[in-house]
């Protein structure tokens, strides 16, 4: 029998805090989608909740009563709680002139 394998611990580079992107700085308004998702939002923060997944009854409340900025997942699971759904899409730059 061979030796068992130990899982190595990766060291992990701590996260850079001190200079987070400011959505708002693209054109990314994602508390602005939430007010759009909101009228489609119905029943208890509870039966939200369980439609949305991923996200706790107070998360949402939070997100909804807008005291958190909401993450794009968290828009997403509300848009999915509502019956709709969130597309995100790539638009590449105008074409520039080829370069010989």
């Amino acid at each position: 029998m061979g030796k068992k394998k130990t899982a190595t611990k990766r060291s992990r580079t701590p996260r850079d805090t001190s200079t987070r992107i400011n959505l708002a700085d693209y054109g990314i308004e994602l508390s602005a989608v939430i007010e759009e998702i909101r009228p489609y939002l119905s029943g208890t923060r509870a039966e939200i909740s369980e439609r949305a997944g991923a996200m706790t009854s107070t998360s949402i409340s939070n997100v909804l009563n807008g005291s958190v900025k909401p993450s794009l997942g968290a828009v997403a699971a509300l848009a999915h709680a509502s019956g709709g759904r969130i597309i995100v899409k790539y638009e590449p730059p105008a074409k520039a002139k080829a370069k010989r």
